[in-house]
């Protein structure tokens, strides 16, 4: 008997073959899709760190205003911190490219190649890898920058430039117009000798604590650091230190001269002898002299306390300090990949339940074509568990074959390798090999089977376990929708009712896939749409052609320039601590389209807050000064479209007054022009052309995902639909036979067994759309791109919505025509077939 029932395992599959092969591609493709993303994600994780730990990535970083003092570094490493300056200049390349120029490191921050060797010799160089590889560039190209042609020694990345932002602030990176470069520590002093650089050297320090100290206890030890004039040998410092401390003196002569002038009227007493008939007067005088003489004595040394206090010629010397977790370039590629990690994680969760449940529909509705069979096999002796073996045989091997298959391909070289060539695009990463981890062989290999098992043997238990004779007849029980009441009505549209409740299971089943489908297809356009609005808003809110951020302000604004006054805080949100911006803009200012508050309580924030922070009108907004160790809150009266980056506007003078700087102090130029300023006293030049080039990025990273996520989920829901609505066909194959003995065309069966399907589809759709919309909207910033110093309107076009909703009936409508054909092959034979 076991070998009969082994033969009808072959049999029912080739007969079955269409109905096992979409089950087995619906594994597949879940199988592919899931593995696929989290072994990407778990390579680059694990991968990034353990090349991190390789290459000695700092704990944080500083920056100050001046170099730090031998004696000072010394005393900092004796307590057990490593600290390597890492100084940089940038230049610039062919007009529109930057080159940030690095002295070679030896402790921290290593260079890992990826071809080539390290720059040793004079004019050697070695170029950061996205960098190269958007520009073409290969070891024995030649580099000409500073007046000087470099050769390209070697290609490599670094730890610190993970994410090769050119500052903190910025969005994302441009790699193709900004990279990072490594000459030996001889030529770049060279370098800086020759001053060439696009803009001021910057004097950057890396740190490894080494457990010998906090980061909070070095930032206390670092802003003790101070520096007086003398030693910065910059002429733009000098002359605007010479201009702001000119004022000390001036200040100090003129409270000297009214000194000096209350002596002179105290001396009005020498004439009292020679003078008699003054005496009286002069002596009122010297009384009056001698008291103002003590008053503007007293004055003098209380101004000069305040003045010395005020005009302190010793300045501190730390400019910003960033810990490694909150620096976006370090580990960003990992930050991501966690994201998408979990997200591959649940959505492999979700499938694997719509699996169990396609099995358990497929389960039933074999059990049941298969009734008379089994009874037969009952009467004759065959054992239940030997029944159960025998049925769960077949579905648990296409389920382990199909894991297996999906597993493969999700580690091999269409899987794993392209989910992470996004990351490499936009990432600068080094080599990492695939890492193979168990917990995903596990999931795609064993779970498809394991779950195949307990569901085929809980839904065939029950099955079995009806009286032989009911299933020799093929006894079938009747649906719960007979006793619901639909009135009078048309007996098409009753009937059609009536069949639809009866397979309200497999109905939730398509509902429930399509749902599932929704959701992967709602993220892939979602992130479409993201990616859209950023390129388009981004350049639509930058009305500027320049923006000059000054490290020296010159004493006037240079003309046809609009001058901004800019304090950069820090706001916090899921985990990630962002640059905000706050801008004190005059009322002149044409590039901002903004509605400026008269006080600097009340403020108007850009778009981008609000959106990535959920904030509104009325919201208090609070931002924190981490050098000062300050918190700021405001009211916010308005919401200005601005996307760009994250600010927050506020009058000119106001902000002066809030932030305590001097009177027509300015730090921010814009321009609808180029303007004659002298790049030695700039933190940095940005452009709109620079703005444009950054909002093309987020499309060309993202255009891999879209399309597997989109590409997949449409093929899920046709690969469920096709699947359940087939079921739905074969379990009313008798009925459909006896209908066409009475006389029913096709036509008028598929009014009656399909086209009932077309109102579950139009319901579940309307249902689906908005919700998975919603989820979508909900879940996106904090599990996608919490870590994005970005928010943007992530809202769809009513077009799209349409879009949306006529494909998924095309799809209908395409499947339901390849299924007329199955009810075509359904002869009134088949009530023969089933008579007592």
């Amino acid at each position: 008997m076991q070998k009969v029932l082994r033969k009808r395992i072959w049999r029912d599959f080739k007969s079955n073959l269409p109905r096992y092969l979409a089950l087995s591609l619906l594994i597949i493709l879940t199988m592919y899709l899931v593995v696929s993303l989290v072994g990407a994600a778990e390579t680059i994780i694990r991968g990034s760190k353990n090349a991190d730990s390789r290459q000695c990535v700092e704990d944080g970083d500083f920056s100050l205003f001046v170099p730090m003092k031998n004696e000072e570094m010394e005393d900092l490493e004796a307590d057990g911190v490593a600290i390597e300056p890492q100084f940089y200049m940038d230049y610039e390349i062919d007009e529109d490219h930057t080159l940030r120029i690095f002295a070679n490191r030896d402790e921290i921050n290593k260079i890992d190649l990826v071809k080539g060797t390290l720059a040793e010799k004079e004019n050697e160089l070695v170029v950061e890898r996205q960098f190269a590889e958007k520009n073409d560039i290969s070891a024995g190209d030649v580099i000409t920058f500073g007046g000087r042609e470099f050769t390209v020694t070697g290609i490599g990345t670094t730890p610190d430039y993970d994410n090769v932002l050119k500052s903190l602030g910025d969005t994302g990176c441009d790699c193709l117009h900004f990279g990072t470069g490594f000459v030996a520590a001889d030529v770049y002093d060279t370098l800086r000798a020759e001053e060439k650089s696009i803009k001021s050297e910057e004097y950057y320090y890396a740190y490894r604590l080494n457990g010998a100290m906090t980061d909070d206890e070095l930032k206390d030890r670092l802003e003790k650091l101070e520096f007086t004039s003398g030693d910065v040998e910059d002429p733009f410092f000098q002359e605007y230190w010479d201009r702001t401390m000119g004022k000390k003196d001036d200040l100090t002569d003129g409270i000297q001269e009214l000194l000096d002038g209350a002596k002179e009227l105290k001396e009005l007493k020498a004439f009292e002898d020679g003078i008699i008939e003054y005496t009286d007067g002069t002596k009122e005088a010297e009384d009056g002299s001698n008291e103002l003489l003590d008053g503007i004595q007293e004055l003098k040394d209380e101004t000069d306390d305040m003045i010395d206090d005020i005009f302190s010629e010793d300045a501190q010397n730390l400019m910003t300090f960033v810990k490694a977790g909150d620096n976006a370039r370090i580990q960003a590629a990992s930050g991501d990949q966690e994201l998408y990690r979990s997200v591959g994680t649940i959505a492999g969760a979700i499938l694997l339940i719509l699996i169990s449940y396609v099995l358990s529909v497929f389960v039933v509705h074999s059990i049941d074509q298969e009734s008379a069979v089994i009874g037969a096999l009952y009467a004759l002796g065959v054992k239940r568990k030997n029944l159960m073996a025998h049925y769960v045989t077949l579905p648990t091997v296409i389920t382990f074959v199909s894991g297996l298959i999906g597993t493969l391909l999700g580690y091999s070289s269409l899987g794993v390798p392209i989910q992470m060539q996004d990351c490499y695009n936009y990432y600068s990463l080094p080599d990492l090999d695939v890492i193979y981890m168990p917990y995903l062989f596990i999931y795609g290999i064993v779970v498809p089977p394991v779950i195949s098992i307990i569901v085929n043997s809980l839904v065939i238990r029950k099955r079995l376990s009806k009286p032989v004779l009911t299933m020799i007849r093929n006894e079938q029980k009747v649906g719960n929708g007979k006793d619901i009441k639909l009135g009078n009505m048309s007996f098409m549209n009753l009937f059609k009712i009536r069949q639809m409740l009866r397979e309200s299971r497999t109905g939730f089943t398509v509902v429930f896939g399509m749902f599932v489908s929704l959701l992967l297809a709602m993220m892939s356009l979602e992130i479409y749409t993201y990616c859209a609005n950023v390129n388009r808003d981004y350049v639509n809110d930058t009305k500027y052609e320049y923006m000059y951020t000054y490290k020296y302000p010159t004493e006037e604004v240079p003309e046809g320039g609009y001058e901004a006054y800019a304090k950069t805080l820090k706001k916090k949100i899921y985990g990630y601590n962002f640059d905000i911006t706050v801008m004190g803009l005059t009322e002149n200012n044409p590039f901002f389209d903004v509605n400026l508050s008269d006080s600097s309580s009340k403020v108007a924030i850009s778009s981008s807050i609000a959106y990535k922070y959920g904030l509104d009108v009325g919201d208090t907004l609070t931002l924190k000064d981490d050098e000062a160790d300050k918190i700021y809150a405001f009211e916010i009266a308005s919401v200005a479209q601005y996307a760009p980056s994250f600010m927050v506007f506020m009058p000119y003078d106001k902000a002066l007054e809030l932030f305590d700087e001097p009177e027509d102090y300015f730090n921010v130029v814009f321009s609808d022009h180029a303007l004659d300023v002298e790049t030695g006293r700039l933190y940095a030049t940005t452009t709109k052309t620079d703005v444009k080039k950054a909002a093309g990025i987020f499309s060309d990273i993202m255009q891999g995902m879209i399309l597997t996520i989109g590409g997949v989920s449409v093929l899920i829901f046709i690969v469920v639909m096709y699947l359940m609505m087939k079921v739905m066909i074969d379990r009313s194959s008798f009925n459909i036979a006896l209908i066409k003995i009475f006389g029913y065309r096709n036509k008028e069966v598929k009014k009656m067994y399909l086209d009932g399907n077309f109102y579950i589809i139009t319901i579940g759709a309307l249902i689906s759309i908005p919700l998975t919309k919603w989820i979508m909207d909900v879940a996106y910033e904090p599990a996608f791109v919490p870590n994005i110093a970005c928010g943007i309107d992530k809202s769809f076009p009513f077009w799209m919505y349409l879009a949306i909703f006529a494909g998924i009936l095309i799809l209908y409508f395409i499947i339901n025509h390849l299924l007329i054909r199955r009810i075509r092959k359904m002869v009134p034979a088949e009530v023969l077939k089933n008579r007592e």
